[in-house]
This record gives structure tokens, C-alpha cells and sequence, in this order.
């Protein structure tokens, strides 16, 4: 009885260690937004990002619910704090490296394609982004920077908020620690 024992903690143990770290996971994630509001600039950030990204696929997954946004509009602000229902938005994209976080390499530029889902509308948008090797003493991790613009037409954010631009401008960038 003790050989089965020690058998399948030995087998659960390295199936542990074979399915661990297979997602990197934040739900802290810094986004800046700016677009123009009756003419006027608008500065909108959130440290609500939630980032998936699956180390096997190389699959990026966002998730910001548009309430958690801060801008530099108190009356905006005020419209987002008084819907009742999350305002979620969804990006998808995969990352066109297989081992960018395996080893060192220089900063890798690609133009990055992701699906933006707002109220059930879908559509792809380009993204500019970098991916820049860091280390960190003994470890080390990539800074996913990504740069792009979201279409005020394909979401109709224009109901919600009256006066907005045709784009909002989307920044984030985040530090994925290196796959052990």
C-alpha cells in the first residue's frame, strides 16, 4: 500500500510540475486612453486590466470593464460610475514569436492583429508593438508594449458618451515574467 502511495504522489507531484505556469496571469494591468471629446482632449486610464497570456499558443487575452476607467472629465467619469451593467471590453491576439521569452534577443517590432469584442460586435484592429527582453539579476522577463486605436463606430461608445471622436487611442504595456 505505501509503494501505491508513494507511486501517485510521485505522479501527481510531476503532473503538477508539467502543467504549472502554463498562463500568465494579471489583473492589474496598466491601459491609457485618449481620444477628443467635443473637441476638447481626453485622458482616460485603468489598473483593472486583466492580461492572460497562454505560454504554449502565445495567445493574449484582455479583459477591461470601460466602469474602472479614471478620466480627466469628471462628467464622463460620472456616466461610466452610473451604468448598472459592466461595460466590458474584450481584445484577443496572438504573439507572431515562439520563444520570446525562452532567451535573450533583441527587441522584437511586429504589427499585432486583435479581435476587439464590445457588446457582442467584433472586429479586428492593427496594433503596433514591441516586445523588449529585460533582465532582472538572476531572472528574466519581457515588457509587451502595444499601441493601436479603437473604433468609436465598430463599438458605439458615441451613445454612451455624446462628443466622442471617431478613434480612441490605446496604449499598455505589460512585464510577463520568463516561463520556468
Amino acid at each position: 500500500m505505501k509503494t501505491k502511495l508513494l507511486t501517485f504522489t510521485v505522479l501527481l507531484i510531476a503532473f503538477c510540475e508539467v502543467t504549472a505556469q502554463k498562463i500568465y496571469k494579471t489583473e492589474q494591468g496598466h491601459i491609457e486612453m485618449m481620444t477628443m471629446v467635443d473637441s476638447k482632449p481626453i485622458k482616460a486610464e485603468s489598473h483593472k486590466l486583466a492580461l492572460y497570456l497562454d505560454y504554449d499558443s502565445k495567445v493574449v487575452k484582455g479583459i477591461l470593464d470601460l466602469k474602472t476607467l479614471s478620466t480627466n472629465a469628471p462628467e464622463i467619469n460620472t456616466i461610466l460610475e452610473e451604468q448598472e451593467d459592466p461595460l466590458i471590453l474584450r481584445f484577443t491576439g496572438t504573439i507572431p514569436s515562439v520563444d520570446f521569452l525562452s532567451n535573450r534577443h533583441e527587441p522584437i517590432n511586429f504589427n499585432w492583429v486583435v479581435d476587439v469584442t464590445y457588446q457582442g460586435k467584433t472586429y479586428k484592429s492593427q496594433f503596433k508593438a514591441t516586445i523588449a527582453h529585460i533582465e532582472q539579476g538572476l531572472s528574466m522577463s519581457c515588457l509587451i508594449n502595444a499601441t493601436g486605436q479603437v473604433l468609436v463606430s465598430k463599438t458605439n461608445l458615441d451613445s454612451l458618451i455624446p462628443g466622442l471622436d471617431k478613434t480612441i487611442d490605446v496604449q499598455f504595456a505589460q512585464l510577463v515574467l520568463k516561463l520556468e
